[in-house]
């Protein structure tokens, strides 16, 4: 398990995933404003909370299976407890979101598949440089030792 990586490390893909899911609920017209926003606030921390041991930078698609967020015949569960947070039962879940989603949250990274077409990115961010690895210095005679003609 990863415990080197904060909340705010994922924080990019999080909100992210957090909006994207907030915007399809927000195309029904159904959700005020400070519902939307309650719902918002409450996915990224719960998404948050969940990914904090199973963030790895490093390997990116390490645990990408665990950060999936799934609706397909059963509601995610991480979006049914947060919906009910603003009165919302699964029964409206499914009437706002779409039946079929799946959304990968990964580092630099957040795609999502409605129905069984291809996969969407719908967010990304650069990676950050690797640091130079440079050989370790060689000391030889002939460098250190001074040398008189």
């Amino acid at each position: 398990m990863n415990h080197g990586y904060t909340k705010a490390e994922m924080g990019p893909e999080v909100t992210a995933a957090a909006g994207f899911v907030s915007s399809l609920l927000r195309t029904r017209g159904f959700l005020t404003e400070q519902q939307l926003q309650i719902f918002s606030d409450c996915l990224h921390q719960a998404l948050s909370e969940h990914y904090k041991d199973h963030w790895f930078p490093e390997k990116p698609q390490k645990g990408s299976g665990y950060r999936c967020i799934r609706i397909n015949h059963e509601m995610d569960p991480i979006i049914s407890k947060v919906a009910r947070r603003i009165g919302l039962n699964s029964h409206h879940l499914y009437e706002l979101l779409p039946r079929e989603l799946t959304m990968w949250v990964d580092p630099y990274e957040v795609s999502y598949r409605i129905g069984e077409d291809v996969p969407y990115v719908s967010y990304t961010r650069p990676k950050p440089p690797r640091p130079a690895v440079f050989p370790p210095r060689v000391t030889t005679p002939h460098c250190t030792a001074r040398t008189t003609f």
